[in-house]
């Protein structure tokens, strides 16, 4: 659906008329590629026979048609399943296929596929006002057959269905009217601007942000951590869409500190005149109440029109302050017996900005929630995706699909019990058996991978015509089903996109070494496209690992000057903290961390490692070698407000704080931004070394062995530590002084990777220079 606000014009399928209601439905739920499958073969069946009896019939008819409703202009479009000829004129047939009992009440089909009159009556008008239809008496008919058994029944139109399209056009009318007051709001709404006094650099960006977006689609942004660059560029994007270059703005973060810091940002710059979203994942709108208990799917929407009609809710009566947020849906849930994840997703459409997951635009399970949102337009749609650096591995990890035996055969007697066909049941046990076969650790030989995708393209073409009860078999088993699909279509593509491997015993993985291409295809219909971090360099590196065309990106990167001076680096060659040798260094790095704790009296230092097991071990060896000191580790598992809470305990109570590189503690928290100045990165955190690393050596491009290690291990390593450095140093006048414990530092694969201003030449080859370093 495409909505012209000014001209009151609407560009629109005959389906998005017909389904469209003012409120969240259970629509969609049960449905499934299967049943689009099923329904396409019924449909086919029908079409032969309606041939047999009418060889003029047409089919998939297309009809355009532009329709003047009180003051929009409604231009639909469509396709009419079957045109058949009448002794007067012709008849319109749009075809259904359903699970019911056939024959059933004419009353009890209208009432229960409203839908489906609904775009036979639409059609019908639409062919009265073209010309060749216009001495042509025309009727429509709803034909429905049943999956099951082939029955048939249709139902002839009367005077009162027929009344449905102009039912229609008069209930969409209203959410048009306030497409319309939205634009009105975004075009008077008094922005602030982000910061009332720019520091330095802060004006360059937004000079050279704006020069970039002139010469390109997507726009890298680089700015360092506490540079201000959330602000930028929500300024550059309410600017842009004040001007009428875009109607609406998402905002996507991995990380939920993100999405915080941009609300909190939003507004102040736009107070309540705009209206905005952030949708939280199905977890975290969960609620156990009296009236209603989420499931955590689908099924949470089963009851929901008459709950939403007996509330008598107004979707854009639910915005309060400008936004709808999710304590607030979650009261409304637990009053109405509506689930809160339905609610906020049905305000999306009411909102003009979207602030969420990235996985809503880029992975395959949840984009529909966006993407299938009541009038989105993605060319009219600004795209921002912050902590841009993790998108490729958090985007492989989405498409990445895991099969396991054990719960594979749960799902064949789930499958079983609602009336699966042998043939399918047998095929699933088949691959049962052979992912019991493989070995684990082991990447598949070539025969495997033939036998892997032969059997699940075999269950993948019998699934399609499979008929047993699909909506009263578990959500759980038929979710897994149709992942075997989708192992079928990662065997089937290039070899340098998955690795296929057993990581266990009776598990089966295809893991996705290589998102760009996936990437690149959700960038496409977006009118523009922002991404940013303070660690996207070096450019060409990230774009192409986004599958981005060098001509189809700019880059904005932020200069802060502040910056230059403002860390005191030295780099400790004392120790070696590779996994083979670090143990003989446990000892130096506790004595190193006390006597950097004792040269910051009042303020505690953090101390950064590689993993939880290396954090703890030290913190063992330093409880004995100075148990005055206090120390404090980070949790595992805790939420961002525990995290929040844990840190500023931290600040008033202890000495050290122990956090991990790549954390959300590491990259997500920016309470230590001036309350710490000492900070020591014990080692690089290098990716593990398995098969899946091993694998994107062999298939890398570059010309060398040192050039995939430095590609693979180093960068993301580097990048890491970049991560946890710039959250120290936010604004100017702060500074901090960083020990870098690990000799492989100053060799050039590393050091080279650190960014100027973390960069140096000073080593500490004994006891005695550290000390002097740390009382210099």
């Amino acid at each position: 659906m495409q909505i012209d606000p000014m001209q009151r014009c609407v560009r629109l399928s005959v389906r998005e008329l017909a389904i469209f209601r003012n409120q969240p439905s259970a629509r969609g739920h049960g449905h499934s590629p299967w049943r689009a499958a099923v329904g396409q073969q019924w449909h086919k069946s029908a079409e032969a026979m309606s041939h047999a009896e009418h060889s003029d019939a047409r089919f998939e008819v297309s009809v355009n048609a532009n329709w003047q409703h009180r003051d929009w202009l409604f231009k639909i479009s469509g396709r009419i399943d079957q045109l058949l000829p009448t002794t007067h004129g012709f008849l319109i047939r749009e075809v259904k296929t359903i699970r019911s009992p056939l024959p059933a009440p004419d009353e009890t089909l209208i009432a229960d596929y409203s839908d489906y009159f609904a775009q036979a009556a639409t059609y019908r008008s639409m062919l009265e006002l073209l010309p060749e239809f216009s001495d042509q008496t025309i009727t429509a008919e709803g034909q429905f057959i049943n999956i099951e058994n082939g029955a048939k029944q249709s139902v002839l139109l009367q005077s009162s269905e027929h009344a449905l399209f102009e039912y229609q056009l008069e209930q969409l009318r209203p959410f048009l009217d306030e497409r319309r007051s939205s634009l009105n709001r975004l075009r008077n709404a008094q922005i602030q601007a982000a910061f009332q006094t720019l520091r330095p650099g802060q004006a360059q960006l937004f000079q050279t942000l704006h020069q970039s977006a002139l010469q390109a689609r997507v726009v890298l942004t680089q700015a360092p951590t506490g540079f201000g660059k959330t602000g930028i560029i929500l300024e550059h994007a309410l600017k842009h869409m004040q001007d009428g270059l875009y109607d609406r703005c998402i905002y996507l973060s991995s990380k939920s500190t993100g999405q915080l810091e941009t609300i909190r940002q939003l507004q102040q710059m736009i107070g309540h005149e705009m209206r905005y979203i952030q949708m939280r994942n199905r977890n975290e709108h969960r609620i156990d109440s009296e009236r209603h208990s989420c499931t955590g799917d689908g099924r949470c929407d089963l009851e929901i029109d008459p709950h939403w009609q007996a509330a008598e809710l107004q979707i854009d009566e639910l915005f309060q302050n400008g936004t709808l947020d999710l304590p607030r849906a979650k009261e409304i849930g637990a009053e109405t017996g509506i689930c809160p994840y339905s609610i906020t997703k049905a305000c999306l459409p009411f909102a003009e900005i979207w602030i969420g997951d990235s996985n809503y635009i880029f992975s395959p399970d949840s984009r529909s929630v966006f993407l299938d949102a009541l009038s989105f337009d993605a060319e009219r749609t600004l795209l921002i995706v912050d902590e841009a650096h993790n998108l490729p591995e958090r985007t492989a990890d989405s498409l990445s699909i895991e099969l396991s035996s054990p719960d594979l055969l749960f799902a064949i007697e789930e499958l079983r019990d609602h009336g699966a066909p042998r043939n399918l049941l047998a095929t699933a046990n088949e691959l049962c058996r052979w992912i019991d076969s493989l070995s684990p650790e082991q990447a598949l030989t070539g025969n495997q991978l033939y036998m892997g995708q032969d059997l699940c393209e075999d269950f993948a073409n019998q699934l399609t015509s499979a008929a047993f009860d699909y909506e009263a078999t578990a959500p759980f088993a038929i979710q897994l089903i149709w992942s075997i699909p989708q192992l079928a279509e990662s065997f089937a593509a290039p070899a340098h996109q998955f690795l296929h491997w057993a990581p266990r015993a009776g598990l089966l993985r295809a893991t996705c070494l290589d998102a760009s291409e996936w990437i690149a295809e959700c960038l496409k219909p977006f009118g523009g496209c922002v991404m940013m971090s303070a660690t996207l360099a070096p450019f060409d590196c990230f774009r192409e690992s986004c599958g981005l065309a060098k001509d189809a990106v700019t880059v904005a990167q932020a200069q802060a000057p502040w910056r230059d001076e403002a860390y005191n680096v030295a780099i400790d060659c004392r120790v070696d903290t590779r996994l083979r040798t670090r143990e003989r260094y446990y000892e130096t790095t506790a004595r190193t961390v006390a006597e950097f704790s004792y040269h910051s009296p009042g303020v505690p230092i953090v101390v950064f490692f590689a993993s939880y097991q290396y954090a703890e071990n030290i913190q063992t060896y330093l409880a004995a070698l100075a148990p005055e000191l206090r120390v404090q580790r980070q949790p595992r598992g805790v939420d961002l407000a525990e995290q929040s809470s844990f840190i500023a305990e931290c600040l008033l109570t202890v000495d050290v704080i122990f956090l991990i590189l790549g954390s959300s503690f590491a990259e997500g928290i920016d309470q230590l931004g001036g309350a710490v100045d000492h900070i020591m990165i014990v080692g690089p955190a290098l990716p593990e070394v398995n098969l899946i690393q091993k694998t994107r050596i062999e298939n890398h491009a570059g010309f060398s062995r040192e050039d995939a290690f430095q590609d693979i291990y180093i960068r993301p390593a580097m990048r890491r530590i970049h991560q946890a450095l710039g959250r120290i140093v936010r604004a100017p006048g702060q500074s901090a002084r960083v020990l870098l414990h690990c000799r492989r530092f100053a060799e050039n694969a590393y050091l080279h990777e650190l960014a100027p201003e973390y960069q140096s030449e000073y080593q500490l080859h004994n006891d005695e220079a550290l000390s002097l370093w740390l009382e210099a």
